[in-house]
């Protein structure tokens, strides 16, 4: 056999055999989750964590809310869990038959009960842990909580840029007007209306939906700011990022400023008059955190007063909001009801998510999204 012929054979040998492996390896759905949104792994192995052990007995809720679309999601899930026996339940009053010898929650932190002894891990099915900032079960640090962060992030990022156009393009007038039927154009709209190309977007919050939040406004042409209170590291698109403390200088430049920190201590009326009075009058505020991160009767006045241009809000304090409640009644403000997380895409990653930490945890493996209650998330 010529020369030439056997090592073109070896070589188309070799890719064959090689294929399979790279191709099961790109089409990992869970670790292209990982990446796309940059989930964080946990340092520390969960088999090195306190009160580890592979579990026996796994109960998991499915809401209404949570129910999944593939038809082998008992199977495929199973297939992550080992030995285990999965428990399906749809209400807390079911769990309270099930949770003397449970070792997995895969539900709601604020379930979780003192006499949940044999409970090692429980999987949050929400982002935000604060329902269950005061629970001793989980306090006591032989319980592992993990949560869905950055799972909303790609549907309350393109929803946070919905409320920003809205508003700077004066969206909400028009719709207004629509529905009174007037075909009235905006007065001196070179005062009113925002390009956001070139404008500066401050991001309170660079979480894993801070950061899809950010990569939006980049791909906008936007400069991008951040607060965050860990570290001053950022992503690429992130311009600069600053600690907590810096909060005033960043949020005077801001042409843009978002909120999504967790409701902690330190978050809690974070944002009153005094930020607002700070801010740009031409700036606009959009909360897509918690509702009691924000002074509701400071963020009225500073929209009465056009102290700012505007706000967009997903989250409100109290919520739901009263339809008698003066938020309602500002002419620059938009709000919707606590609703920017559910998608179409948003379900499925979800399960990707929870069926990977189960895969994990059974493995012994570090978890993604570790929470650390007593900090807040």
């Amino acid at each position: 056999m010529p020369k030439l012929t056997y090592q073109f054979i070896t070589i188309i040998a070799i890719t064959l055999l090689c294929f399979p492996v790279l191709a099961k390896d790109v089409e990992d759905p869970a670790k292209k989750l990982v990446q796309e949104l940059e989930i964080r792994e946990s340092k520390t192995a969960a088999r090195d964590m306190p009160g580890w052990k592979k579990p026996e007995k796994i109960v998991m809720l499915l809401p209404e809310s949570r129910v999944p679309t593939r038809t082998d999601f008992m199977e495929w899930l199973q297939s992550a869990a080992g030995n285990a026996e999965i428990l399906t339940i749809k209400s807390v009053e079911e769990l309270e038959l099930e949770k003397e010898d449970t070792d997995v929650y895969l539900g709601f932190c604020n379930h979780v009960t003192a006499d949940m002894e044999s409970l090692t891990w429980v999987q949050n099915f929400y982002v935000g842990v604060d329902r269950c900032a005061s629970n001793e079960r989980l306090l006591n640090g032989n319980v592992l909580l993990t949560n869905t962060s950055a799972i909303p992030g790609p549907g309350m990022a393109e929803h946070t840029v919905a409320l920003m156009l809205m508003l700077t393009k004066k969206l909400h007038v028009f719709y207004q007007q629509q529905q009174d039927g007037i075909w009235k154009r905006l007065p001196e709209p070179q005062k009113q209306v925002m390009e956001v190309n070139g404008k500066t977007m401050l991001v309170v919050g660079l979480g894993g939906i801070g950061r899809q939040i950010a990569k939006r406004a980049h791909g906008l042409g936007m400069r991008v700011t951040a607060i965050r209170n860990s570290s001053r590291k950022g992503p690429g698109y992130v311009d600069y990022v600053g600690l907590p403390d810096e909060l005033g200088k960043l949020s005077k430049e801001a042409d843009v400023i978002v909120n999504i920190t967790p409701l902690t201590k330190a978050t809690t009326g974070l944002f009153d008059r005094e930020f607002f009075i700070n801010m740009k009058p031409t700036a606009y505020f959009i909360n897509m955190g918690r509702g009691k991160s924000v002074v509701t009767a400071d963020l009225i006045e500073a929209l009465n007063n056009h102290a700012i241009a505007g706000a967009g809000v997903d989250v409100t304090d109290p919520e739901p909001l009263p339809a008698d409640h003066p938020l309602w009644k500002a002419s620059n403000i938009v709000i919707t009801p606590h609703n920017s997380a559910p998608s179409d895409q948003m379900l499925e990653r979800f399960w990707i998510l929870v069926r990977e930490n189960l895969r994990r945890y059974v493995a012994g493996e570090p978890m993604l999204n570790v929470v650390d209650l007593k900090r807040g998330y």
